[in-house]
């Protein structure tokens, strides 16, 4: 049965199909690093961007990054604070320039035709449904209920206790 992929010659060369000298393996292509590239890597890996220095060797930035792995380099935590942080502003700007506000500021206000008035009093129909809804979960929740009650009671009793102290330690009781 004939393989659908040509051979390759063997060994190492310049391979015009990928533009860098490789190591051919019967049908698998390996990059040929050399002692040149490998010291380049070395020094500039730590303030790089991956793509950059991926496209400076013509391999991919996953192998790239693959390789910087095998040689146990690793990247400025100080530079690469500082890219995050140019990318962050960058996106910052592009958000405002398209009218998409990345957070809300101090007196926005986005909808202040169903926000509360001061002095707004419910009608009664608002309230009987409030009423009836609270009833509702209430009776489908009993468990829910008691914890409350019970968390209730003990924050009562509490400040209960602490009433009648400060009021003995003051001697006015």
């Amino acid at each position: 049965m004939p393989s659908k992929y040509k051979p390759v010659r063997e060994g190492t060369f310049y391979s015009e199909k990928h533009g860098r000298i490789v190591v051919h393996h019967g049908y698998s292509v390996r990059i040929h690093w050399s002692k040149d590239m490998l010291d380049y890597l070395k020094q500039h890996y730590a303030t790089t961007l991956n793509e950059e220095l991926a496209g400076c060797f013509g391999v991919s930035p996953r192998t790239m990054i693959r390789k910087a792995r095998e040689l146990g380099l690793e990247k400025d935590n100080v530079w690469l604070r500082g890219v995050y942080e140019e990318r962050r502003r960058l996106a910052m700007a592009a958000s405002k320039r398209k009218s998409y506000p990345s957070r809300f500021k101090k007196g926005v206000r986005t909808n202040p035709a169903g926000e509360f008035k001061p002095g707004h009093v419910d009608s009664e129909e608002t309230k009987a449904k409030r009423a009836a809804s609270l009833k509702k979960w209430c009776l489908t929740h009993p468990k829910e209920v008691k914890a409350r009650a019970a968390k209730i009671a003990e924050t009562r009793r509490k400040n209960k206790e602490n009433t009648a102290c400060s009021l003995t330690a003051g001697g006015q009781i």
